[in-house]
């Protein structure tokens, strides 16, 4: 949607009005004016301002239709990223460590097609190894009968590589929904789906806990959500959640809740031209793309929206690398590390 422009003018009206009126008001005032204009001191009991959001990195080639980002549990720094509907069925793996981004790896989903692939989330299997989760729930017309998450083991190994996954799927308890927001809770492993809604707040659903392979799972819905939300995505801590409301129909907002629901912030977001993307780069921050822009922003979270993150347990030891290859250093302890969980246990890789 194009932004809202004032006409000509009307502009030019409030240009004369305002010539006309300031000059005016401090004949009438004197000197009153020019003191009123003379900055007040700063409060020193008064909050520091949040940081402003920076530029993480930028995206490689191929990702134009970015509709899901998710941060690896293995490889620190490096981001996983899909494409959405009309786009192949392949998970990209992107180095986030400098600005630019670099493509280091494309996972291709075997036996699967990519219908409208619009959420991406990390999990573990029940034998605690990672686990990256495909969100084929997309569905701008409200036409499908059910959806399906894909699910296969996060590498070890960064290298271009064919995966099996094991698919489960979905279908809501109250009829068809759009949805782009695919969630897993770390310390519980519930999967939940947010669905996305016109001028209206959606629902967060959530997925039975473990979903049974082989069948049509039902989404329950929990709570409402933001008005457009197009992602969504737990913190480390699993103490609280993320709801992206994207443009460019909704507010470029992120609203943070715990995991009772109750909100905790809501954080403007850069200005992107269709906001369609969320992940946490740990408990203290965010990182948000957008369709159309290679641009990947890490955005800082206010000190009430991160409940949960001193003392969580460090990530996963950094990936084993290929025969005769150095390793890089182990990455230094973070005070918000990862502590996620996810029940599926059934996944099969193909070796890179």
């Amino acid at each position: 949607m194009a932004p809202t422009r004032r006409t000509p003018w009307a502009a030019a009206l409030a240009t004369a009005v305002l010539a006309v009126a300031l000059p005016a008001a401090a004949w009438a005032t004197g000197g009153a004016a020019t003191a009123s204009a003379t900055p007040a001191p700063p409060d020193p009991a008064a909050p520091a301002a949040a940081p402003a959001p920076a530029r993480a990195c930028d995206l490689p080639g191929g990702l134009a239709e970015l509709s899901g980002l998710a941060m690896s549990r293995r490889h620190p720094g490096v981001l996983y990223a899909v494409n959405d509907s009309g786009n192949t069925n392949q998970v990209f793996a992107v180095d986030c460590n400098t600005t630019s981004g670099r493509l280091v790896a494309t996972y291709t989903v075997t036996g699967v097609g990519n219908t409208d692939w619009e959420g991406l989330a990390l999990g573990k299997d029940a034998g605690g190894s990672p686990v990256i989760l495909v969100g084929d729930i997309g569905d701008n017309f409200a036409g499908r009968a059910e959806i399906t998450v894909h699910a296969f083991a996060e590498p070890e190994v960064l290298a271009d590589a064919s995966v099996t996954p094991t698919s489960h799927r979905f279908a809501y308890s109250d009829g068809r929904h759009d949805a782009e927001s695919l969630l897993a809770d770390p310390v519980t492993g519930q999967l939940y789906v947010a669905t996305k809604l016109i001028g209206a707040a959606g629902k967060l659903y959530k997925a039975p806990l473990p979903p049974v392979s082989g069948q049509l799972n039902t989404l329950s819905p929990v709570r409402s959500g933001p008005v457009f939300t197009t992602d969504g995505a737990f913190s480390p801590s699993g103490a609280s959640y993320a709801l992206r409301s994207g443009g460019p129909l909704g507010a470029n907002t992120a609203t943070v809740y715990d995991t009772a629901g109750n909100k905790l912030a809501d954080v403007v977001l850069p200005a992107q031209p269709q906001g369609e993307t969320l992940t946490y780069a740990d408990c203290a921050g965010l990182l948000v793309g957008s369709e159309n822009d290679a641009r990947i922003w890490r955005v800082p979270l206010p000190p009430e929206a991160t409940p949960g993150c001193a003392g969580t347990p460090t990530p996963t030891p950094p990936p084993r690398t290929r025969p005769g290859r150095p390793g890089p250093p182990p990455p230094p302890a973070r005070p918000c590390g990862s502590g996620w969980s996810w029940p599926w246990s059934s996944w099969r890789s193909s070796p890179p």
